[in-house]
């Protein structure tokens, strides 16, 4: 007697969800076309039959006009570059799971690539480079701007998600994936200080790559608007291209300037985390004497302070859409590249009074 031929068993072939195997069959709304062909495919090869009315119909009509089935000798690795701080980050883990979703989904395989600062400082590609050329890279955290241009130059499709502070539209040589920040930063400044805040610093490493720069430049921009002038010694900022603000550094900055504002606009939750400790050992309220915001949603800091005001970014969206950009260059090497801002939204800020 022949084996029965089940969804799960197409999907565990295939090494897809039985959910998505299922709105396939199903012929149901929400997948993307080649993947519904990929699998009505396995599921007729595997001996299957339960297809709906019309959905064979309208397969083969698609498959028509499909593109040619990918070279099997053409490298499916996507190389994912990073410093080996970033592992284990919350925020990272969720843009990652979105990341390998789609890209497992279209065939390719994601291997990390730690970048050390030697190999960083040296311009020097890691070992896994050397071993197979990947079809295409993606970027995660800040680099110098040296290393991102000795990328551009392997030829290698790629994507930054994220770059160097100094950055501007003429430089555009490889596409560029970030949030809204600038607008993000201004929409909170603006409605802390509608709210009757005027001493006002800004925390972070404004120097270390473009979203903290345009964070601290929306900053700018809504103290300019309000006619507030700005007061250099409530910030506590940074412009060296590889400078982060741990603890310690934090601390000694505080204890430079013993003045304190009403408000500190952090550029991460990171960053505001671990200024709340700090305003906390000197035996400030937090946000009671002194209000402090995020950026990134993280949850690490709702946990410390449920009421803070952040920034929500979508995170896993923001891997799914890197996925579809780097595919998209991986296909159309030769179009122009695109610098492409995702939304975020402001949270908290119905706290403030």
């Amino acid at each position: 007697m022949s084996k029965r031929i089940t969804q799960q068993h197409i999907a565990d072939a295939l090494q897809l969800s039985r959910n998505t195997v299922s709105k396939a069959l199903n012929n149901e709304e929400g997948l993307k076309e080649e993947t519904r062909v990929r699998i009505v495919k396995q599921a007729i090869q595997m001996g299957y039959t339960k297809f709906p009315p019309g959905l064979l119909e309208s397969i083969s009509k698609l498959n028509e006009h499909r593109e040619p089935t990918p070279d099997p000798n053409k490298s499916r690795l996507i190389a994912l570059l990073s410093h080996s701080d970033y592992m284990g980050n919350y925020y990272w883990s969720q843009f990652l799971s979105g990341l390998n979703s789609s890209l497992k989904e279209a065939g390719y395989t994601v291997a990390m690539a730690i970048v050390d600062l030697d190999e960083e400082n040296e311009l020097r590609l890691p070992p896994l480079f050397s071993m197979q050329r990947p079809a295409g890279m993606i970027t995660i955290g800040s680099f110098l701007q040296s290393y991102y241009e000795h990328l551009e130059q392997t030829g290698i499709p790629a994507l930054f998600v994220d770059t160097f502070a100094t950055f501007n539209m003429n430089e555009l040589r490889t596409d560029i994936l970030t949030m809204n920040n600038s607008d993000s930063v201004y929409q909170m400044t603006k409605s802390i200080l509608a709210n009757g805040y005027t001493s006002i610093g800004f925390v972070g490493d404004i120097g270390s790559c473009l979203s903290y720069w345009e964070r601290w430049m929306g900053f700018n921009r809504a103290m300019e608007e309000a006619k507030l002038p700005m007061n250099e010694v409530l910030n506590i900022t940074n412009t060296l291209p590889r400078h982060y603000y741990y603890k310690e550094q934090l601390r000694d900055a505080l204890r430079e300037n013993q003045e304190r504002p009403q408000v500190y606009i952090c550029a991460n939750d990171a960053v505001a985390i671990e200024l709340v400790h700090l305003l906390r050992e000197e035996g400030k309220r937090v946000p009671e004497d002194i209000l402090v915001t995020g950026f990134d949603n993280s949850g690490e800091l709702s946990l410390l302070q449920p009421s803070m005001p952040t920034v929500d970014v979508p995170k896993r969206e923001m891997g799914l859409r890197a996925a579809e950009l780097l595919k998209w260059r991986i296909d159309h090497p030769d179009r122009p590249k695109e610098f492409v801002r995702v939304a975020t939204r402001v949270i908290g800020l119905n706290n403030l009074m």
